[in-house]
């Protein structure tokens, strides 16, 4: 394992991937933060699964991924508290969802920088222009970051100071297994530990494939406001609540798997394949989401028209594209 670079601060930091009935995505996309970590012992990775499945017990079992898991489905916040009451020790602690595909691991210590820089405990990443009812910007060692009322909920970091004066994701949500992280971050605002509830670096969400699956959960009859809040999160919004106990409902489980294990993980990218554990038709479709943000970066038109033309041939219906091409075609109008 690497050291850290040369003059970094000492810190310990938790990269947490929450996950639920997408096991496909994780074996595809895990391989990139397990190489990652193990280059920067700084990191420690962990996956939470949100309830119980033997596929993914099985995963983590042969690949050594350490594995925290429940016996019921209860959402992604209470998957969030059962780390941070397994795990209450690390300094900084980051949450992706599961349709995050990593590209560039620099997102994580810049992260951590700027937070050491700004003073600002919470901050949120997602696609760019995802960020809603903007507030103002600030410039902090040389980056721009915009500040905003409402936005997406994929990759979050938090400081553990942060967390121990606001507390874990109210276990309100249980019963819906959605929701309830604008809630939590509004807390961080109102506690005066974040400018706004949403504060995102630019330019550094191309660092992530922001991908847009189905989600795993529809509640049917849900009520949706203008600010794309449900009913029940914008009542306890109302509330003004400023603290919330890390609570668990169902008994959770970790597997004992020490962090820093995943060599063998991290080293099946070395043949230089992007998706080396995935094959057939799914191992297009991610080559196709893949290929569609190598088109997005490209600064050629030529470049970006062959990348998309890959991405086409790999997935013909992959929603990414469609909805890519669709705001193409919209500004041309």
């Amino acid at each position: 394992m690497n050291e850290p670079p040369e003059g970094a601060s000492d810190y310990r930091a938790l990269v947490c991937i929450t996950t639920c009935e997408r096991l496909q995505a994780l074996v595809a996309y895990l391989p990139h933060f397990a190489a990652f970590c193990q280059d920067d012992p700084r990191f420690s990775l962990l996956v939470s699964l949100d309830g119980t499945a033997s596929e993914y017990l099985a995963f983590c079992e042969e690949w050594g991924v350490p594995l925290v898991y429940s016996d019921e489905r209860e959402g992604v916040g209470i998957s969030k508290n059962r780390v941070l009451k397994r795990f209450g020790d690390f300094d900084y602690y980051f949450f992706l969802d599961d349709d995050a595909e990593l590209v560039d691991g620099e997102v994580f210590p810049a992260h951590v920088e700027l937070s050491r820089e700004s003073g600002i405990h919470h901050f949120s990443l997602f696609e760019r222009g995802g960020v809603r009812r903007p507030t103002g910007e600030s410039q902090v060692a040389g980056h721009r970051i915009v500040h905003g009322l409402f936005g997406g909920g994929q990759f979050n970091f938090f400081t553990r100071e942060g967390l121990e004066k606001v507390g874990g994701w109210h276990t309100r949500f249980a019963q819906y297994r959605r929701w309830g992280h604008t809630e939590h971050s509004y807390r961080f605002f109102r506690a005066g530990l974040a400018p706004a509830p949403f504060s995102v670096i630019e330019g550094l969400s191309d660092a992530l494939i922001w991908h847009s699956p189905p989600p795993v959960t529809k509640v049917d009859g849900a009520d949706f406001d203008d600010d794309q809040l449900a009913a029940p999160e914008r009542e306890l919004l109302e509330r003004r609540l400023e603290f919330a106990p890390v609570e668990v409902l169902s008994p959770c489980h970790f597997n004992d798997k020490p962090f820093g294990g995943m060599e063998r993980l991290a080293g099946t990218l070395g043949g230089g394949d992007r998706y080396p554990l995935v094959r057939g038709r799914q191992r297009r479709a991610f080559y196709s989401g893949y290929h569609l943000w190598r088109g997005r970066q490209a600064r050629t038109r030529r470049g970006r028209m062959g990348w998309l033309a890959r991405s086409l041939v790999g997935w013909p219906g992959n929603p990414m594209l469609r909805h890519y091409l669709k705001s193409v075609l919209s500004a041309w109008k």
